[in-house]
């Protein structure tokens, strides 16, 4: 299909009118894609879209309307002098790929999948290489490398609301600037291999790799441009991607390190990184084109104009509370439960949190399939709630691997799960403006990373507080207030959720 699509009105013979009627401002594709991403059907037929497009106007406000009776003889000299109009129930959009099935839509979320699985899989391989920096490379340098693996993964996300406008701005250039943060990512693993002092590390983990969300980002905006029914599961399985990644990038990092050595794992992770990605780009692309430059006959506008009224909606500080309370809990369990176990004398503590994000790939696919059914706010509730419980209860009580193993699978299953329930809440906030859901994606990553950033030294601070005294099980520890504070921000942030309104079809 062209990517300018003209609906043109008759103009009639000057024998049967003495004025005639002013042909119409072109309705472009631009126009239509608050149609086509907001019908829960996959077609537009012609007579539907006259009834939504605007009317023409006349050139003469004294002249009758265009539906207006013609003579017959007007109707044969038409008929005539133009080609005749589609039949009323011709598909506008015939040519495009359906939603929520098809071979298009389905690569496209395999394509988009892989990037996150890389993307944000690789930064929790940091821990490995942290290791074998302190220990192999750089000993006495501990500061310095922690700031690298923080900013790798902090900045990570604080870039995603950065360039968020980049990309709507810029929107006709999204392949080049998808190639440079490609590029930017590939580099920063591969220059990693060459670096010999510390602070190195700052520059080529810490700054360059956060430009690779400038590749990523789009995969998030395109995801609602082909799913609608089944966005929350097409959500949840782009969001068991980074699970994946969790799971198997650090199993992968320390075999590479005891067969290749460092330089052979940093080239195998930077070629992992450019060799996949390039591949899956192929894949993530639009699935309503952008209007043509020529399709006005003027260069489009270089820097469009975004509607903040969105910003006077209470769901988006219902949901941004929630989000950011979340993220100040969610990555402790994470973040401590390798030292925790080791202190209690329990199991692995690398095992522990492989066994949680593995089952966050599940619970991610199972919260966007529920949140595709029920309301959003009480999938989430319930969600933060079971988390809640299960940190004062399994975790503040967990002394032995039993309790753990549960702790982490309920944790995996539900508070490192959120992300899979945004695709469903920011579509009501955007409603049908398509320029919105990839900025909202990107203010609520950004918000994530705020509150990622913030828990660290929050907890460090809370188990210097030492043990909760009469305690008992973990409480007893100096764990104690860390653990209270992980389960009541949890708690809380469900309740915050509760707020969010009724979202329409759930």
């Amino acid at each position: 299909m062209s990517s300018d699509i003209y609906l043109r009105t008759a103009s009639r013979a000057d024998s049967c009118a003495e004025s005639t009627i002013a042909e119409p401002a072109a309705a472009h594709v631009a126009d239509l894609r608050h149609i086509c991403t907001n019908l829960d059907c996959d077609t537009l037929t012609i007579s539907e879209a006259l009834t939504i497009l605007p009317k023409p106007e006349l050139a003469h406000k004294h002249e009758p309307i265009l539906d207006s009776p013609l003579s017959e003889k007007c109707e044969a000299d038409e008929r005539g002098a133009l080609p005749a109009l589609p039949d009323p129930n011709a598909d506008v959009f015939a040519s495009l790929p359906p939603v929520d099935r098809g071979r298009h839509a389905w690569t496209f979320l395999v394509g988009a999948t892989v990037m996150e699985t890389i993307v944000w899989g690789l930064p929790y391989s940091v821990g490995v290489l942290h290791a074998y920096w302190a220990h192999e490379m750089f000993p006495g340098n501990v500061s310095t490398i922690t700031l690298a693996a923080t900013l790798m993964n902090g900045l990570l996300l604080v870039a995603a609301g950065l360039f968020a406008p980049v990309l709507a701005f810029f929107s006709y250039h999204t392949v080049y600037i998808q190639l440079v943060g490609l590029v930017c990512g590939t580099a920063s693993l591969v220059c990693s291999a060459f670096v010999t002092r510390a602070w190195h590390l700052i520059i080529t983990l810490g700054f360059l790799y956060p430009l690779s969300m400038l590749m990523w980002l789009p995969c998030a905006t395109y995801l609602y441009e082909w799913f609608h029914a089944r966005r929350g599961l097409a959500f949840g399985i782009l969001c068991a991607g980074a699970a994946i990644g969790g799971t198997v990038f650090p199993l992968m990092g320390e075999a590479l390190l005891k067969g290749v050595g460092y330089k052979g794992t940093m080239y195998a992770l930077g070629g992992i990184f450019g060799g996949a990605n390039v591949i899956a780009m192929f894949f993530v692309k639009r699935r309503i084109p952008l209007p043509s430059r020529r399709s006005t006959g003027a260069r489009p506008a270089a820097w469009p104009k975004l509607d903040y009224g969105f910003l006077r909606q209470r769901a988006v500080y219902v949901m941004g509370g929630w989000v950011l309370l979340s993220a100040m809990a969610s990555f402790l369990p994470s973040l401590w439960m390798p030292v925790f176990a080791t202190d209690i004398g329990a199991m692995n503590g690398t095992s522990l949190v492989a066994i949680m994000y593995a089952a966050s790939v599940v619970g991610s696919i199972m919260m966007g399939w529920l949140v595709d059914r029920y309301q959003p706010r009480i999938v989430v509730s319930c969600a933060c709630g079971t988390a809640g419980l299960a940190a004062w209860l399994l975790w503040g009580f967990g002394t032995n691997d039993g309790l753990l193993v549960t702790f982490c699978i309920i944790w995996g299953l539900t508070a490192l799960c959120s992300a899979a329930v945004w695709g469903r809440m920011i579509h009501h906030i955007a409603k049908d403006d398509h320029m919105l859901p990839g900025l909202i994606t990107s203010l609520m990553i950004m918000l994530r990373g705020i509150g990622n950033f913030v828990s660290g030294p929050l907890s460090t601070a809370l188990m210097n507080q030492g043990a909760l005294k009469g305690a008992m099980g973990a409480y007893k520890t100096n764990y104690g207030a860390m653990l209270m504070f992980t389960g009541a921000v949890t708690f809380v942030g469900g309740v915050t959720s509760i707020g969010f309104p009724k979202v329409r079809g759930g």
